[in-house]
């Protein structure tokens, strides 16, 4: 409702139905959620405390981007029911050399963590939209909208200025185009104050800038530490013979006068000092400021945005007798030596972080453990005392660290020794400074992306459990990746990494059990080969288990020995109650005893992608679903094969080991030890 009332959309669109059909939670909840939302946002009874920022707003209309995906059926029925519109997203832009297919599908190449990468799309292709809420439209999306100027008062002439000054404009000499820009956005600054009249400023005055060759940057440093002043360098350069001149720079509680006409193709750089009250706490995303479950998501300025808001200044233009404001965000600019020139946020940062270089660490017994940090200094010259917190019962040695660096950007590792307690315990350690949490530093860095840093608060967490069958040896081969090999290793087992090619020709007989990566079917191409081996594996006496694999993009629709067809089938909830289906199950037994403790304290939700069909030789474990859907039974699939043993199992270890969820360590334990016993 916040962001329908803020930005005010004409249309919206969903791509998901709200009645399930779109396969994940949050698809489903994003439909339900624009539904009601709609409605709502008209409503000045509801959430009366936002109209204070902002006013009621009604759409016109809600659709849902449908497709063949959920009906194969849709080009018939759209052909012959009323509440469906067409659109063709294969339409050609002749201006920037792409359909507009193109453009989506290069956008879904860049989707790389699932590794959604396509070819271009070309030609006619048919997008359905059916109504759902709001003014049917018959033909047009956007039937009975004024998507012109008329919309606004006065701007039927602003629409006429613009079209001719597209026919006029010469692609050669843009600089051409000024006179006319200038008196374009005269004309808008007029307008009464509407939604549109500030981004339309904002757009003129970008392509002002273009036109007049002019660039300006405000660059400071990489980290700027919370409480201090900072140094901004700007500068700015004109390429073009456009009269202007540079009369103030300000912002951020500096200003700084000048009278400077910009000469051509030089660059000028001017320096100003922020003042340090605008540099409070750390730049870490507002939406993870708290825990997930303490957060208030409503903060007017904040809530609906992308990112946090972004520290500027301004700085004021002649062109041509007409003055004029521009913003320039602050920058921080680097070179690499592959890469050229390289462009991220200014950061505000704490001066000391404090990362672990384990996020979970597992003891199965009262033996202490080394546990390693890295400190990073933001600045120069810092020194101090780090305070270890830890949960009860737990102790450390020593129970305080000390630090000191001369330099920014210096790095030491710093060590303590863990000792867990006796009896079974979950907690976290935590590292307090001056009495405050010290935060970690973390760095998300793609070719692809902007640089990305946020500062979660340091901690560890520890779990003392009581766990058997660890002495197994393991072949793990890598799938689309994930952490549960290393996990596995922390509490002992002896594992070797193999990828799909290898594994083909690697010698198998020293291993008990070879435990494949998640999504490993989806991603390597010679997995039906790798399939072959691993029944051969159990044929022999050894343990295969499968981790989950998505039930579209296989490589390979044979999985395991016997018949198995992946569904969409999952349960979401992390505290869903699981039905053991056969609770003397060897697996359920050995080495470790499993009972519903052990589904405690789960993460995210308990597992994805389940068997949907399977042949007669597989047993099912356990039942479980999300309250008020069918019950899955599909998520753990055992079978004998040979002399050994074949699993699937879709549940999430993927996502609990990593957390170090207990029960998930001794459930997968005893997945990796069944059959063995009676083999040795």
């Amino acid at each position: 409702v916040w962001v329908i009332r803020k930005f005010q959309p004409d249309v919206i669109v969903t791509r998901f139905p709200s009645d399930g059909r779109g396969g994940h939670g949050h698809h489903t909840a994003s439909a339900i959620l624009a539904e009601e939302a709609f409605d709502l946002a008209s409503d000045k009874s509801y959430a009366p405390e936002q109209l204070k920022y902002v006013d009621v707003w009604q759409p016109k209309r809600l659709l849902w981007n449908t497709s063949v995906w959920w009906d194969q059926q849709l080009p018939e029925k759209a052909a012959k029911e009323e509440d469906y519109i067409k659109i063709d997203i294969g339409a050609y832009n002749s201006v920037l050399g792409l359909s507009y297919s193109e453009i989506a599908s290069d956008a879904r190449s860049q989707h790389k963590s699932q590794g959604f990468g396509s070819a271009r799309a070309r030609g006619t292709q048919i997008e359905y939209l059916k109504h759902t809420k709001g003014e049917q439209a018959k033909e047009d999306l956007f039937e009975g909208i004024e998507l012109s100027w008329d919309r606004l008062k006065g701007g039927a002439a602003i629409e006429g200025k613009i079209e001719q000054m597209i026919n006029d404009y010469n692609p050669i000499e843009p600089a051409k185009s000024i006179d006319a820009l200038l008196e374009l956005y005269a004309n808008v600054e007029k307008l009464p104050a509407n939604k549109f009249k500030e981004q339309k400023l904002k757009d003129i005055k970008q392509l002002i800038l273009a036109c007049a060759g002019i660039y300006a940057e405000a660059l400071a440093e990489d980290f700027i530490i919370s409480g201090e002043s900072v140094d901004v360098d700007f500068r700015i350069v004109k390429r073009s013979d456009v009269d202007c001149s540079i009369s103030m720079i300000k912002g951020l509680g500096a200003e700084r006068s000048i009278d400077t006409s910009l000469p051509f193709n030089t660059e000028l750089s001017y320096k100003i000092t922020a003042d340090q009250k605008f540099f409070k706490g750390v730049d870490h995303p507002y939406w993870l400021a708290e825990d997930y479950d303490e957060i208030s998501f409503f903060m007017p300025g904040h809530a609906g945005s992308p990112e946090n808001p972004k520290r500027s200044v301004s700085y004021t233009l002649k062109i041509k007798e007409k003055e004029i404001q521009f913003n320039e965000e602050l920058d921080y600019k680097w070179t690499d030596r592959a890469k050229g020139e390289l462009h991220r946020d200014v950061i505000q940062a704490p001066e000391l972080t404090l990362s672990s270089i384990e996020e979970s660490i597992l003891f199965t017994s009262e033996e202490p453990k080394t546990i390693g940090l890295i400190a990073e200094s933001h600045k120069n010259n810092i020194s101090g005392n780090i305070e270890i917190h830890l949960p009860e019962n737990w102790k450390a040695e020593p129970s305080t660290l000390s630090y000191n660096m001369s330099e920014k950007g210096q790095q030491r590792k710093l060590e303590f020794t863990l000792f867990p307690p006796k009896e079974s315990s979950i907690g976290e350690v935590t590292f307090l400074m001056d009495g405050n949490k010290l935060r970690a530093i973390q760095r998300i860095e793609h070719d692809h992306i902007k640089p990305q840093i946020s500062f979660p608060y340091s901690k560890i967490k520890v779990t003392k459990l009581a766990l058997k069958g660890t002495d197994k040896k393991i072949a793990y081969i890598e799938g689309s990746g994930d952490l549960v090999d290393e996990s596995l290793k922390q509490l002992g087992y002896s594992i070797d990494n193999y990828s799909a090619n290898e594994i083909l020709t690697a010698d198998l007989s020293k291993y008990n059990t070879i435990l494949v990566g998640i999504r490993a079917y989806n991603t390597e191409d010679n997995i039906k080969s790798v399939n072959e081996v691993l029944n051969q594996f159990a044929n022999n006496g050894g343990t295969v288990i499968v981790q989950y694999n998505t039930s579209r993009g296989l490589k390979s629709n044979q999985i395991g020995p016997y018949q198995l067809e992946l569904s969409r089938n999952r349960v979401t909830d992390e505290f869903a109650t699981p039905t053991l289906l056969n609770e003397k199950h060897p697996i359920f037994q050995s080495p470790n005893k499993i009972t519903q403790e052990d589904f405690k304290n789960w993460v995210q939700e308990r597992g994805l992608y389940f068997a949907g069909t399977w042949g007669s030789e597989y047993e099912e474990l356990i039942a479980w679903s999300d309250e008020g859907e069918e019950m899955h039974k599909g998520s753990l699939l055992v079978a004998d094969h040979g002399k050994g043993k074949f699993i699937y199992t879709g549940i999430s270890f993927f996502r609990q080991l990593p957390a170090g969820v207990p029960g998930a360590y001794r459930l997968l334990a005893n997945l990796i030890a069944y059959g063995q016993t009676e083999q040795e």
